[in-house]
Formats: structure tokens, C-alpha cells, sequence
């Protein structure tokens, strides 16, 4: 897990500044401005990253067990967990048992821009992979309206405005969650709160965190021999 978080992780948040100032370049933004300003958002996202950790492990009852109130059972941390589990102790080799090299020219796209697609369905498979089938569900479907309808029905409007309309949705949902939270949910004015979207959505497993199937009693998973 040191290795993934000093090692991989550092060279992913590399590469994604990288790309922000490849942006940048491209929206005409001095590259010294820009770069401050990464590295301001750094220092600042990660004190207040640290304090808000801090404060919710002081004052969240449960928090990251699947009894946590409000949804806190930590998903992304199960995940990088589980992840260090499989490629670190058990490794590849015995995960999969055989090799499994897929080259992408050998799937039958004609051109590169089939490739692409695949390549960019695989990422989101890896960036979604913490959340459920309901998170995933509405993501598609905005990008479905945005990234294809608004895209080949009004290009100029697309090509002016998305990249500030995804900043605003993004900005818009932090903020709003972080209203709803303290303003309702935390003092408790939501408690026993109840319509049928709510009543609906808690029978499924997106609420419930169940599982797609389950070991049996006297059995285990993965093979016989390892």
C-alpha cells in the first residue's frame, strides 16, 4: 500500500497536472499563473482534506463499517485495499491464473478512434469501480446527453461552453452537498424522513452495500489450488 500510494498515485496526480497545463496551453493561460495556482489548490485540498478526515473521525458514529450513518462506510478505501490485497499478496500471476494481453488492434475496430472508445469505456470501468450501479448509471447518462446529443445538434454551443458547464456541475454538487449535509442532514431534521424515492432506492443494493453473490457455508473463492 506504500508503494501504490508513493508510486502509483503520485505518478497519476503528475499526470493529471500535466494535463490540466496541456489544457491550460491550449485556453491560452500562462503556464507560470496556472502552476501557481495548482500548486496553491494543492496545499489548500490537502489541509482541508486532512481536517475534515480529522473531524469526521471525531464526530461520525461507525464511520467506515457498514453500521456508519449516512452512508460513510469509505468505499474509495475498500477499494484501494482491496486492490493492494489482490496485486500485492496475492499478484497477478496467481489472480489470473493464465495471461490475459488483450491488444487492442487485435478486437476488430477498423481505426483508431473504435480503440479509443474501448480505451476510454476501460477507464471509466477503473475511476467508477468504488461506486455503485446508480452512480454509474446517471454518469452515462450525462455524458450520453452532453457528449453526444448536445455535441452533433449544437457543436458551437458544445464546444464553447462544456468544459465550463462540467466545472459548474462539479462545483455546483460539492457545494450542494456540503449545504444539504450540515443544514439537514447532520442536526438531524432528516431522521425518519420518508417518501417512495427514499423507500425505493434503500431496497436496493446501492443502500444496502449486498453483494452480487455470496461464498457458501464450508466453501471459499478463487481455486482449489493457487
Amino acid at each position: 500500500m506504500v508503494f501504490v500510494t508513493y508510486g502509483y498515485i503520485s505518478s497519476a496526480q503528475g499526470i493529471k497536472f500535466a494535463a490540466d497545463l496541456k489544457l491550460g496551453h491550449y485556453m491560452k493561460i500562462p503556464p507560470q499563473i496556472l502552476f501557481k495556482v495548482q500548486m496553491v489548490a494543492t496545499i489548500v485540498s490537502s489541509l482541508t482534506q486532512i481536517a475534515v478526515l480529522n473531524w469526521m473521525f471525531a464526530n461520525v458514529p461507525g464511520i467506515c463499517t457498514p453500521d456508519a450513518i449516512n452512508g460513510f462506510t469509505c468505499p474509495i478505501a475498500r477499494v484501494h485495499f482491496n486492490g493492494s490485497i489482490l496485486w500485492g499478496v496475492v499478484g497477478p500471476a496467481k489472480f489470473f491464473r493464465t495471461r490475459c494481453d488483450v491488444p487492442s488492434a487485435g478486437m476488430g475496430f477498423p481505426d483508431r478512434s473504435h480503440r479509443s472508445y474501448t480505451a476510454l469505456a476501460l477507464r471509466a470501468g477503473q475511476e467508477e469501480q468504488h461506486t455503485t450501479g446508480l452512480n454509474f448509471s446517471v454518469w452515462a447518462l450525462v455524458c450520453y446527453v452532453f457528449n453526444y446529443q448536445i455535441k452533433n445538434r449544437a457543436s458551437a454551443w458544445w464546444s464553447k461552453y462544456t468544459m465550463t458547464l462540467s466545472a459548474a456541475l462539479d462545483s455546483g454538487l460539492a457545494f450542494g452537498i456540503v449545504i444539504v449535509f450540515f443544514g439537514f442532514i447532520y442536526p438531524g431534521w432528516m431522521d425518519g424522513f420518508s417518501w417512495w424515492g427514499t423507500e425505493v432506492y434503500k431496497q436496493g443494493c446501492d443502500w444496502q452495500a449486498c453483494a452480487l453473490k455470496s461464498v457458501a457455508n464450508g466453501t471459499h473463492f478463487g481455486p482449489d489450488d493457487w
